[in-house]
Parts: structure tokens; sequence; C-alpha cells
């Protein structure tokens, strides 16, 4: 047996290099835009032509989905410098809807008019929980695919606002309509407009009471607003059947997660990890829920294919050392333990509350075991 460790305060999850992730389930990109879905074929529910039709502005942020199609459908927006981007402005780009400051400091630099982003909101939630908090940035447009945000536009988005969407994806059968509309549905409940998220959500399911769309988006409403019966039960019957969408699987694993169902959390996790294995956000989530579940070894290897990703990247990867480190020690691993707090050291950016800890539990493991 290891020497005992068990002395390290064991769950820093949420550290402040980690907040920017542990808030939210993040689910990987277009996890609702998967094939199969009956309407997924239709280019209106399937691509975002709509969202690339309303967005405009001068300097516009965008989210890492969003650039693609920007190259493709509305090239003039990135500008000249723009399309000749930097991979370290991609980079700076893609990770600020995780890291509000990073965001910041983009908005000081461009000034931004307009924001763009595209995508399930859990892949944005940090950055569009700060919005909503500071109110400089607010909603303009929503649809299936995106929310627009303008800077102190004199008129936030409102249920009429959706009239023009709405016509638009008229011309689909009923299931496509159910399909936007429900999507569109989990895009107002990230932005707390609840009401009207549940109106679209009753709309979709008068179309197509089926629709696992939909069940995962009543699901997703009844998460964001802390009911977690309601969204087991939504969740529950979105997965009812050979066809499992992972939107409704990561809801129901998030569920569990957070009514301390570890466990049951950690197994659902694996089915997402296995469909999904080199997602780095449902990597991250999968090494949080496997700390809390105890199973160390699985955390372990979350967190160091995270750490290569990072490094190839070259990104920071302080904060997943930081979790490395702790996952050694709790499973007993006191050599790794050290080496990997060690590593977290290295970095000269590292806040010195997380620099402080680090030593700190260098110095309790060595003292427990005589190293």
């Amino acid at each position: 047996m290891p020497p005992s460790i068990s002395t390290i305060r064991p769950n820093r999850w949420k550290t402040r290099l980690g907040t920017i992730f542990a808030a939210v389930f993040v689910v990987a990109m277009g996890v609702h835009f998967l094939p199969g879905t009956r309407s997924a074929v239709d280019p209106m529910v399937s691509m975002p032509l709509l969202a690339m039709e309303a967005v405009a502005g001068k300097t516009l942020y965008y989210n890492g989905p969003a650039r693609p199609w920007l190259e493709r459908k509305r090239p003039e927006l990135l500008g000249a410098d723009d399309a000749a981007a930097s991979a370290e402005k991609v980079r700076a780009f893609s990770q600020a809807v995780l890291d509000p400051q990073s965001f910041r400091r983009l908005d000081r630099q461009f000034r931004f008019d307009a924001l763009l982003l595209l995508g399930d909101p859990s892949e944005y939630r940090p950055l569009l929980d700060h919005l909503i908090a500071t109110k400089d940035f607010r909603p303009v447009y929503v649809d299936h695919w995106a929310i627009i945000l303008r800077r102190d536009p004199p008129v936030a988005w409102q249920m009429e606002d959706f009239t023009p969407v709405r016509a638009k994806i008229a011309r689909l059968e009923k299931s496509g309509r159910a399909i936007c509309l429900a999507r569109a549905a989990t895009k107002l409940a990230a932005l707390r407009m609840f009401s009207e998220s549940q109106s679209l959500l009753d709309e979709a399911r008068g179309l197509d009471g089926k629709s696992k769309d939909v069940w995962s988006g009543y699901a997703t409403l009844h998460m964001d607003r802390g009911e977690w019966q309601d969204a087991m039960t939504c969740a529950d019957r979105a997965l009812d059947g050979r066809t499992e969408p992972l939107s409704a699987l990561a809801v129901k694993t998030q569920v569990l997660y957070a009514t301390k169902h570890f466990s049951e959390a950690y197994e659902l996790s694996k089915q997402l990890i296995e469909r999904l294995p080199d997602d780095p956000n449902l990597l991250f989530y999968h090494a949080k829920i496997a700390h809390e579940a105890h199973a160390y070894q699985a955390e372990v290897a979350a967190l160091e294919k995270l750490i290569a990703r990072a490094e190839a990247d070259g990104r920071a990867v302080s904060g997943y050392q930081m979790y490395l480190a702790q996952a050694y020690a709790s499973a007993g691993d006191a050599p790794h333990a050290i080496d990997a707090f060690m590593r977290v050291l290295n970095d000269p950016e590292l806040p010195q509350d997380q620099r402080d800890f680090a030593r700190e539990n260098i110095t309790r493991i060595k003292k427990r075991t005589g190293l």
C-alpha cells in the first residue's frame, strides 16, 4: 500500500483556474446537430444559414465554431487583417468563451460592437453568464444555431423578434420546425429567458411530441431552473429509444452529478467519452466526475490526455496540472503528486493563491510520507 497522504485538501475542482470550466457541463460542439434527426438534411436545420444572414458589425467577436462559417458565408465581416489572422488571435478568440477576463482584454483591444456565439450554449456559457451580469452586451438575435449580441443596443431581444425566424422555418415539415424551435429554446434558457424558452418548447412539442430535441430541450430548461427531478424525467424521455441524443445524455449526467449520485454520473460520463473520446471539454468534466466517484485512475488518464492536447496547442496547462496533482494525491501516489505540483509552480503567471496552495500541499505530502 502506498503511504497515506489523505490530509491533502482533496477537492479543489473550483479553484480560480478552474471555475470557468466547473460552472457548466460543456458538451461537444454541435451535439444538437449530429446526424440522425429526421430533418438534419435540410440546410436550414443543419447549417447556420439564418444566423449568417443576420450577423453584422464593424468589429465582430466570434467564437471558434463561427469562424469557418464566416469565412464561407460572410468573409467581408472578417476584414482584410482578420482574414489572415494569426494562429494566436484565432486561439485567443476561441478560448475567450471560457475565460471572461480574456474576452475583456480582447474587447479593450478591438472594441467589439457585435458578438456572434454559434453552437450549443454549453460551449460558451462562462462568457454568456458574464455578459448577462455586466449587461453591456445584450442579445438582439436568437435562432436554433446562434445568439447575436450587440453593445448597448437601444432595445434587447424580445419574443416578437423571433417572428422573422419563425416565418423562415415555416416551409419545413413539422419535425424540422420542432427541432428549430427546441434548439432556439435552449439558447433562451441560457439567456435566462425561461418563460420564452418554455413557450417555444411547448410550441415545438405541439408540432412533434416525440422529438428527442424537444425533450432534451425541456431537460435543459429544467436543469437551468434547478428543477432536477423534472430535468431527469425529460432527459429519460429523450433517451427512450435506440438512438440516444448526446445532449440528453449530457443533461442526465449533470443532473446525477448535481444531486450527488456520483457513481451513476460516472457511468453515463463514460458513455459520453466513448462516443466523443477526444473532446477536451467532455474530458475535463469526465475527470471532475471521476474524482467525485473516487475513480482516480480514470481521472488521471483524462487529465493527462487534456495536458497533452493543451501542450500540443501551445496553451497553458497549470490548471490541469493542479487537478492532476490532486488526483495523484487522492490515489495515494505521493511521488507523482509532488512532481505534478512542482510542474504547476513552473508557470510564471500562476496566481499567488494557487502558488501557495501547491507549495502547501508539497510540504504536507512530504511531511506525511517522508519523501
